[in-house]
């Protein structure tokens, strides 16, 4: 029966996103997906089971489309960006932090809850610290990490949509697609892709089915020149695996929380939101990129949502996952080792 169910969910949720498509909506596939798994969890039944490698596929395919926009040019264009990269991403985890503080006044948590919570784009490393911190609510943390994805989701396509496209075409809209395209030259890279995701989950490293087959393309754009696009097809089945666990995700939490919980992380999110669009406008006054680029590079919500909305929107996927994937590095690198050592230092301190 779990099985029936879970096909009855896929055929609903593809329904929904063909109807959504055809009435002009933002991000139909995902938001679709989304929509028709949240009524059928509520509704109809949770008598299924949703395999957790449905998920993982569509980040497999959304990591590749991510490679496939990384050529030489653009990584040239990207150095010489480097400092906006920076910058940016230092302000956004400021303001991530500054808020943390409103956070704990309006949910009376602890300060180590507050901080786990606050930062953006490290959900799994965050997930672990609070795990080992005692002082944090591992509960309240997780739900307000996976909460921030999901008003990100709802919101940031919309605020995107009002400028998309305004660069004329997207990134990659100018390469063949993978099925015209593909050589068997080419089959090196599954097994490569495979490979690279084991090591990086042995890593621990966050995102692993999205990184791992975004640097094997890469890879391959820089070693041969030989370019190409995900087919559109793939993506909007990436963007209904992903937005079914989307879903799931959204019902399980509705559960999870009360009124007051809801309210502190619908204005701690929407404030990091409406600040991250304040300080796009400031950049925009010293920078040459786009309201919709910048605003998407600076989004703070996780790099697969996000790319999502970039290539929906017909945005600069190298440039949008290149500040991702550099405040997930500075994020894991620089700013979990210093969370980690504060809190041990405030452990210290209280067991003294």
């Amino acid at each position: 029966m779990k099985y029936i169910n879970l096909m009855l969910l896929f055929l609903s949720a593809i329904a929904l996103s063909i109807f959504l498509q055809w009435t002009g909506m933002v991000m139909p596939w995902l938001f679709g997906a989304m929509i028709a798994t949240v009524i059928f969890y509520r509704v109809v039944t949770t008598d299924f089971h949703y395999p957790k490698w449905f998920g993982n596929l569509g980040l497999v395919i959304i990591g590749a489309e991510i490679g496939s926009t990384f050529t030489l040019e653009t990584l040239a264009d990207m150095a010489e960006d480097y400092i906006t990269i920076i910058m940016l991403s230092l302000l956004i985890i400021g303001l991530s932090l500054l808020l943390a503080r409103l956070f704990m006044k309006m949910t009376g948590c602890t300060l180590e809850t507050a901080v786990l919570a606050s930062i953006p784009g490290a959900l799994s490393q965050m997930i672990v610290m609070a795990e080992e911190e005692e002082r944090a609510d591992l509960l309240l943390v997780t739900l307000t990490q996976m909460s921030r994805i999901v008003l990100v989701v709802i919101f940031v396509p919309f605020i995107a949509s009002f400028t998309a496209n305004s660069d004329g075409i997207s990134t990659n809209e100018m390469v063949p697609s993978l099925t015209s395209a593909a050589t068997p030259s080419m089959l090196w890279m599954l097994p490569t892709v495979l490979l690279v995701i084991y090591i990086m989950m042995r890593m621990k490293f966050p995102v692993p089915y999205m990184i791992g087959p975004m640097l094997v393309v890469l890879i391959w754009n820089v070693v041969t020149d030989y370019t190409f696009s995900v087919n559109i097809s793939f993506m909007y089945a990436a963007q209904l695996l992903f937005g079914i666990r989307i879903g799931i995700q959204i019902s399980t939490l509705v559960n999870q929380l009360n009124g007051r919980l809801i309210l502190s992380m619908m204005i701690q999110n929407m404030l990091l939101i409406i600040g991250t669009l304040g300080l796009v406008m400031a950049f925009l006054l010293i920078s040459e990129h786009n309201f919709t680029n910048l605003f998407l590079s600076a989004a703070p919500g996780g790099i697969g949502q996000i790319i999502i909305v970039a290539v929906e929107t017909g945005a600069n996927i190298a440039m949008i996952s290149s500040y991702h994937i550099f405040r997930i590095f500075f994020i894991l690198l620089v700013v979990a080792p210093l969370i980690n050592l504060l809190l041990k230092r405030n452990r210290k301190r209280r067991h003294a």
